[in-house]
């Protein structure tokens, strides 16, 4: 029997519109589902806009003669969610419709009789393909108490400034509200599962993050185990290894689960836990799953599977052409290789390019001269991976994404003659540090040979 469309893409989420909208201008045939999503704004990273401002602020203090007035929360929150209104706005089901994309609300599910298809309010949806792209919800561990005491997820915004606060788990989110609530001047520590934060990039770059919030006053202290979490009074008790700490708040960020359980998967026969393969399709080849739950991966997982499904089925999920980010600041970005793996793949033929920020005039101005430009590129100039800390470092990351997309060399960074003072200009520099390590060669020589003679006639 004919598919009623090319795509049913089930959650109106972030990632689920993005597909939506895409497969659309392909000329698809496409309907969207609710599947109680739907597309949420970060409230951290507003937040962490807007401490940076008050950072900015208070370093300023001595050019002005009267003091900053302190933070309104009631603005704040104002702000916020005139913000998240406008968000809502974009991705209102009347501009989707206007694109040719049918919205559904309401939740269904799987299912194989009268016919295979997704049923939502008693109608079945029959389509070529189905994508999930559902919300994803916190992870909760399991430690000794947890249960027993009040404590916040990252999805949730504390509007005030506690005293003290403690944050369970080394999830970037999680390092976004550290630096929040410190500069308004709570206490904050992290207790990390792993050696150091993140854990996931190169160490050199997540180092030197973990540093410039050390300097800020957050503390990091490695938990693997947490042995019992107790209510004291009006404050949380965690206690770890050989000692007790205390705090007003308790935040977990531990990561993400996706929230799939009520589409009935079992109806395609796709059993948990899900494995995909590398086109990203469950074990049923019409059902796909958008995994990830920061967008910039899951965008690209949906490029991937909206080219296999719009032509031959030859694209293939790679990793190293995928950004992630963390709104930190410095701000921390990367793409691609670190440089561990890059030895290892390609030995000796790899050159690693370190440019600080200290030497940018343009950070210099902003006074935010703490950050470090990592390319990890081979000896013939092909880019295999960016580590970037530092103001401007997800900008800057979006150019070498291109770069890598467009198999440029790091030499294009140097072709360039970019409007000055800028934070390109670290791009430029890692270009001229690659030409001096390589550029001992035939027609090097030549043109030495040439300036020469050039001024040995010249006198």
């Amino acid at each position: 029997m004919p598919a009623d469309y090319d795509f049913v893409i089930l959650g109106y989420s972030e990632t689920g519109i993005y597909a939506a909208i895409e497969a659309a201008r392909n000329r698809a045939r496409v309907a969207i589902v609710e599947q109680n999503c739907q597309p949420k704004l970060s409230r951290v990273r507003i937040l962490s806009h807007i401490t940076k401002t008050l950072d900015q602020v208070n370093r300023s203090r001595s050019f002005f003669d009267s003091d900053v007035r302190s933070l309104s929360f009631d603005t704040i929150e104002r702000y916020i969610n005139t913000v998240e209104r406008s968000h809502q706005e974009f991705y209102d089901p009347a501009k989707l419709a206007s694109l040719g994309i049918e919205f559904i609300p309401g939740a269904g599910e799987f299912c194989r009789k009268p016919q295979t298809g997704f049923i939502v309010n008693g109608r079945l949806l029959r389509s070529r393909s189905y994508l999930i792209a559902t919300d994803y919800r916190p992870a909760i561990p399991d430690p000794p108490g947890l249960s027993a005491v009040n404590f916040l997820t990252a999805d949730q915004l504390l509007l005030k400034i506690p005293d003290s606060i403690v944050i369970i788990g080394d999830d970037p989110i999680g390092a976004e509200f550290a630096q929040v609530y410190a500069r308004l001047g709570s206490q904050v520590t992290m207790l990390l599962r792993q050696p150091h934060l993140f854990t996931m990039a190169d160490p050199e770059a997540a180092f030197l993050v973990q540093a410039a919030l050390e300097a800020e006053g957050i503390r990091f202290i490695n938990a693997l185990h947490i042995h019992q979490i107790r209510q004291v009074g009006s404050k949380k008790a965690i206690e770890i290894e050989n000692y007790t700490i205390e705090a007003d708040e308790l935040l977990v960020t531990v990561g993400w689960q996706p929230t799939i359980s009520d589409l009935n998967l079992e109806a395609m026969e796709i059993q948990e836990p899900i494995q995909l393969n590398d086109r990203l399709q469950t074990a049923h080849p019409q059902v796909y799953w958008i995994t990830h739950p920061v967008q910039s991966i899951a965008r690209y997982q949906t490029d991937i599977v909206l080219k296999n499904l719009s032509g031959l089925p030859i694209f293939k999920v790679d990793y190293d052409r995928a950004i992630q980010s963390i709104a930190t600041e410095p701000e921390f970005a990367w793409i691609g290789l670190s440089e561990s793996q890059a030895v290892r793949r390609y030995r000796k033929d790899v050159l690693v390019l370190r440019q600080p920020f200290s030497n940018l005039t343009q950070a210099q101005i902003l006074g935010e001269t703490t950050g470090l430009c990592k390319l990890i590129v081979r000896r013939s100039g092909e880019i295999l991976g960016a580590h970037i800390v530092g103001a401007s470092a997800i900008e800057l990351v979006n150019v070498i994404a291109f770069a890598m997309a467009e198999n440029l060399s790091v030499k294009f960074f140097d072709r360039v003659s970019p409007a000055s003072p800028a934070m390109f200009e670290v791009l430029q520099n890692a270009a001229q540090e690659w030409q001096d390590l390589t550029r001992r060669n035939f027609f090097q020589d030549l043109r030495e040979s040439y300036f020469a003679w050039q001024r040995r006639r010249a006198i």
